[in-house]
């Protein structure tokens, strides 16, 4: 059995390489569940805002087998949303002198960024738990359900600025990640900026199925993951098969200085 697990151990299909690629892919696993989640669930065309709680009992009534698979999706989402953030998070530190704040903060945005997957996927199956409930439960759910799939946006702000930065600093001749990858980067978390307010108005294009804070954001997340992904596979082609040192730009504190002027002195 320990030769087995050897030489598993030493198969190509198990190299460091083979991970990250897995990693970066799945940022389109995430965009493809999450996409197919409102899809199942019968939220394709989303549920309306002015509904009122029987109509919209109703639909999870009518829908309910494709709920339950839509509460599974975005749970499956945010499980893949995690390695996606953590492939970026490993790529970035291959940039020179980028301070290691900047990474840091990538991945903690991205870790925090998964609950935006796995709350609404708990709460969504929740309100499909008990079909025969009282309406105005099942109308509150809902409300809840939407709400916390589009107000916590600043996570994806934090996370895709912090990328950016690190590709706008990247200034070797052959950068890590194309500059357009970094203008990607910066306007699509800034058209997530309306929903802010998306608990506050029933109608419109700034509503939870309006056409900005549903369609456009939607279709801008899925494509900004799916070629922040690509991006990613391409570079870590460029990476040595026993992997590169990281080149994280730390602080100086003072124990540093103290031994480097020991070393000085000796």
């Amino acid at each position: 059995m320990g030769e087995f697990f050897d030489r598993l151990g030493r198969s190509p299909i198990l190299s460091p390489r083979n991970f990250q690629y897995a990693c970066a892919a799945s940022g389109i696993l995430c965009a493809i569940t999450f996409m197919l989640t409102f899809i199942a669930a019968g939220f394709w065309p989303p549920a309306r805002p002015w509904w009122d709680a029987e109509r919209t009992a109703k639909h999870y009534r009518d829908h309910e087998t494709g709920i339950k698979a839509g509460s599974a999706l975005i749970v499956l989402a945010g499980m893949f949303y995690l390695p996606f953030s953590v492939a970026i998070s490993a790529q970035m530190r291959r940039i020179p002198k980028l301070h290691y704040i900047v990474s840091a903060l990538q991945l903690a945005a991205g870790a925090a960024g998964i609950f935006v997957f796995m709350m609404p996927g708990a709460i969504l199956a929740v309100a499909n738990y008990r079909p025969g409930r009282s309406a105005e439960i099942t109308e509150a759910l809902n409300d809840l359900f939407w709400i916390t799939v589009l107000l916590p946006w600043p996570t994806f702000l934090l996370q895709e600025f912090a990328f950016a930065y690190a590709i706008l600093i990247d200034v070797r001749p052959k950068p890590l990640f194309p500059k357009a990858m970094a203008i990607l980067n910066i306007v699509s978390p800034i058209i997530y900026v309306p929903a802010i307010a998306v608990h506050c108005v029933r109608s419109g294009i700034f509503a939870w199925n309006g056409v900005w804070n549903f369609w456009l954001a939607g279709v801008v997340f899925c494509i900004q993951l799916t070629l922040d992904a690509l991006c990613l596979i391409r570079a870590i082609k460029t990476e040595s098969e026993q992997g590169e040192k990281s080149v994280d730009s730390f602080p100086i504190t003072l124990e540093t200085m103290e031994s480097g002027e020991s070393a000085e002195r000796g």
